[in-house]
């Protein structure tokens, strides 16, 4: 086998091809989140071994740290890579943690029979890392969005198959060489010949080409996926739009059981006079504000939609009549809130209808717009449930 620092230095040029093909080969060409996440994989990866070579003289905590800290935000990315394939956003502190904690124990624990001081919390940090990435991508395939049903060929459910695959047996490989480490100790046979860091740096260089060959194929995915939920989100109100909604909303009524429902319309009262007196902003205001009480009363990601115009549709899940009224009454007191310095106008009816056992989301729907119709010759400002003689301000 070549000596280690013959490898890292193999691994160090594996790496800089790599990143030329990922970044200029894919990423400028789909500016992916993907691509750049894992361009920045291969660049820290490649570092951290250039910084092991300097692992000698004065230095040699401050290299040994920064390595140890860079292979870890490495595995990192890789974690935030997967996350932003499913159209998740991955916080700087959640990166900077536990390659800070790794740094940390680095520079203050001694050196283990020659091995690099931190190297178990490395190990562990590495494990945690890349467990999570995989996570992510094991979840993707199980939720099957569109473009990965929808791909014929089957390149994408391939490549995203084996980069969670890859990402599984690093994650495996990490917690094997920490148990090894902790057990048997760094100069065990067991440990230098099947767990030392001239064996990981041959399997991080397979990682690298294994996970750049799915690069492209997932990149492609990753921009059609986003465009597909651009296309499903409305410009305005970032709620869904009338299409996706009826599919999603539909699917959970079938799938509810015994739980209760209701559906709910709401409708902007005298919204035409308002954009008429003060202007298309003040009534472009006042639509996102109800979009807001609708995160703020329903949750981060509301089954509700821009049912058009000025009405907004939505599913109130485990909710009965006398839920559905309070939880109108607190989307009537969040508007008021949200447009206290708005013109007048911007008050909203509603329309509930509690779904019956059986009954589908249309026929729910047209007896919610029933209810709104009744909110609105009863003097509007106010929510009516279908069926319900009285209507609650």
């Amino acid at each position: 086998m070549l000596d280690l620092e013959t490898l890292r230095v193999a691994q160090a040029a594996v790496g800089l091809l790599t990143f030329a093909l990922v970044f200029f080969g894919t990423y400028l060409a789909t500016r992916a989140p993907y691509a750049r996440w894992w361009s920045l994989v291969v660049v820290l990866s490649s570092t951290s071994s250039v910084l092991y070579l300097l692992d000698s003289g004065v230095g040699i905590a401050v290299a040994d740290a920064a390595g140890n800290a860079l292979s870890v935000l490495s595995a990192g990315f890789a974690w935030a890579a997967a996350r932003s394939l499913r159209g998740l956003a991955t916080d700087a502190w959640r990166l900077a943690a536990v390659p800070v904690l790794i740094a940390v124990a680095t520079l203050v624990g001694p050196r283990d029979g020659g091995a690099v001081s931190g190297t178990a919390a490395l190990m562990l940090g590495m494990a945690l890392q890349f467990g999570l990435a995989a996570w992510q991508l094991w979840l993707l395939l199980g939720e099957q969005p569109r473009a990965v049903q929808g791909d014929r060929r089957g390149g994408v459910r391939v490549a995203v198959a084996s980069v969670a695959l890859t990402a599984t047996v690093l994650a495996a490989f990490y917690a094997t060489r920490a148990l090894t480490y902790v057990t048997l100790g760094p100069a065990s046979d067991a440990y230098t010949v099947w767990a030392g860091p001239a064996t990981t740096t041959i399997v991080v260089m397979l990682a690298m080409v294994v996970v750049t060959y799915s690069v492209t194929e997932i990149s492609r995915f990753e921009v059609a996926e986003r465009w597909r939920r651009r296309a499903e989100r409305d410009d305005l109100t970032r709620l869904l739009t009338r299409d996706p909604f009826l599919r999603r909303a539909g699917a959970v009524l079938a799938s509810r059981g015994e739980r209760p429902a209701t559906v709910m319309l709401a409708d902007f009262d005298r919204f035409k006079e308002l954009n008429d007196t003060h202007g298309h902003a003040a009534g472009d205001a006042a639509l996102v504000a109800f979009a807001d009480a609708c995160r703020a009363v329903l949750g981060a990601d509301p089954l509700a939609c821009r049912w058009g115009g000025e009405e907004f549709a939505a599913v109130i899940e485990d909710a009965d009549a006398e839920a559905a009224l309070a939880a109108s009454g607190e989307f009537a007191r969040l508007m008021a809130v949200h447009t206290a310095d708005a013109p007048a106008g911007s008050t909203v009816s509603f329309g509930l209808a509690v779904v019956e056992a059986g009954e589908g989301l249309v026929d729910a729907l047209a007896r919610a717009d029933e209810a709104l119709y009744a909110a609105k010759s009863a003097g509007r400002d106010r929510a009516v449930v279908h069926g319900d003689t009285l209507a609650s301000s």
